[in-house]
């Protein structure tokens, strides 16, 4: 697959010395890769210039991972990697790292830099571990370090990826011009107009749904299992993405926000959990399972105080050791703190463990990359059960639909191996008019209806918060009643 034409706007400012350098730079033998064809990757710096917006540089057809450290962002699809199996085949995953490590490059910048790998893959995978899949290189990968250090990384034939980063003023420029469109005040372009509708699952199915999970836990068939809840929403406005994204920012500033395009739609989301991330040795994963809202007042089924909830503790521990027992072969040493700490989000409170260790390479010395450790680790507990299979199981059971993207990984992978990917919750799904949102709650021997229903609610009213829709109450109404008022408060949105 060749890349698309990205240098249409910029062809007039080539620098001849530059253009020289660059094909010196690359020798022939790296012109003939038979896993790229004609396809090589140039990284240059980007001098300081026009502010680039990364939400409305990703916007509607981009990739980008924005976590508080590190913001990339892709444009464009030079190559996409197929993973017919899924993350199954371990095999096919590090030989997609491979390949990543042989796309002939030049890199300009220096290699103590601190900018990693100059070759990103991008991806948002499915929750169902089995289902095909695919992760792209970009032909366009803007990059922010958190030092403020701008690079970008352009994949394409020789002439064209020479000539796209032979003036880098320019090319900053053009990126610059391609962020810097106007966008409404609202998350939807037009807030004035009512919804079409709404969908969701009614309390007493989800109730229901909870009921069955408690029976079997209690059969000693499984030890816990997570309960997703869809909810969709048909706007009569399309949702303005950038603008989605830069709200989200604002409210969860601690969040890795994420937009990336998918089967099902584009899927967008503010994700408070780190799956894996891998940088060199340096390995780190921090779960989050137990939750009550921040705000807590009497009226709350949800307990006061995560730390002195035996519940909530157990659960979380399921995860963490889950977690524990799938890192400690690959490492060499890990850090996991005696007991879990608070994490406070906007409304929301969770139970987190950091687990920080250092990796070690195996019998063939291979280093496994945060791609394979994370196919190593989803679905953890907090997102599907103990034990895995028969959690799995008991979810295709009781949920209404797949969950497609949601709490699946997303994030990326580069050529050396490292990367990063959070878990996929706390997002949309955006399907032309359909806006899909899901959330789950931790079923254990203990567990609750009413304060399940509660605690799904609360997560659905943080990402329709960012929505702009305040439709959610905090006793998580029937369908019927959440439909009357998304409709009802709709024209509310207008007016902020």
């Amino acid at each position: 697959m060749t890349g698309t034409n990205i240098t249409d706007a910029i062809t007039d400012a080539m620098s001849e010395d530059m253009t020289e350098d660059m094909s010196e730079d690359m020798s022939e033998d790296m012109m003939e890769d038979a896993v790229w064809g004609d396809l090589i990757a140039i990284r240059v710096l980007l001098p300081s210039g026009p502010s680039i917006d990364p939400w409305s540089l990703a916007d509607g057809t981009g990739r980008l991972i924005a976590a508080p450290e590190r913001v990339v962002v892709g444009i464009g699809t030079a190559h996409l990697f197929d993973l017919p199996n899924g993350l199954t085949d371990v095999g096919g995953l590090d030989a997609l790292v491979d390949k990543l490590a042989t796309l002939p490059c030049s890199d300009h910048l220096r290699p103590d830099a601190g900018c990693g790998h100059p070759v990103i893959a991008f991806g948002a995978l499915p929750f169902n571990r089995t289902a095909p899949s695919a992760l792209a290189v970009c032909s366009q990968t803007y990059g922010r370090e958190a030092d403020g250090t701008e690079w970008v990384t352009v994949v394409g034939g020789r002439d064209e990826a020479t000539t796209a980063t032979s003036d880098p003023d320019r090319l900053r420029a053009t990126l610059a011009s391609r962020a810097a469109t106007r966008r409404p005040p609202s998350v939807f372009a037009d807030a004035s107009g009512s919804p079409e509708g709404a969908r969701a699952l009614s309390d007493d199915d989800f109730r229901s749904a909870v009921a069955m999970a408690v029976d079997a836990i209690e059969d000693g068939s499984i030890t816990k299992v997570v309960v997703a809840r869809h909810v969709d929403v048909f706007p009569s406005a399309p949702l303005d993405e950038a603008a989605l994204l830069t709200r989200w920012r604002d409210m969860e500033p601690g969040c890795t926000l994420v937009a990336l395009p998918t089967p099902e739609g584009r899927f967008l989301g503010a994700s408070p959990e780190l799956l894996v991330s891998r940088q060199g040795l340096d390995v780190a994963s921090t779960p989050l399972a137990g939750t009550t809202d921040r705000h807590h007042d009497a009226s709350s089924v949800l307990p006061s105080t995560l730390l002195g909830s035996t519940k909530d503790g157990n659960e979380h521990r399921l995860v963490v050791d889950a977690i524990v027992d799938a890192l400690r072969p690959t490492t060499t040493m890990l850090e996991v703190p005696d007991g879990p700490t608070v994490v406070h989000l906007r409304t929301i409170s969770h139970l987190a463990t950091p687990v920080r260790g250092t990796l070690s390479a195996d019998t063939t010395g291979r280093v496994p990359s945060a791609l394979h450790l994370a196919a190593m680790l989803h679905p953890t507990p907090a997102v599907a059960g103990v034990p895995r299979d028969a959690a799995l199981a008991l979810i295709d059971r009781l949920e209404v639909a797949p969950r497609g993207p949601y709490a699946g990984p997303v994030g990326y992978v580069d050529g050396s191996g490292d990367g990063r990917w959070m878990v996929g919750i706390r997002a949309v799904l955006v399907d032309e008019r359909r806006v899909r949102l899901t959330a789950g709650v931790g079923i254990v021997a203990g567990s609750q209806p009413e304060t399940e229903l509660a605690e799904v609610g609360l997560k659905l009213r943080s990402v329709l918060d960012a929505l702009e829709i305040d439709a959610v109450s905090h006793a998580q109404p029937d369908a019927s009643t959440l439909d009357d008022q998304i409709v009802a408060r709709w024209d509310s949105v207008g007016s902020r």
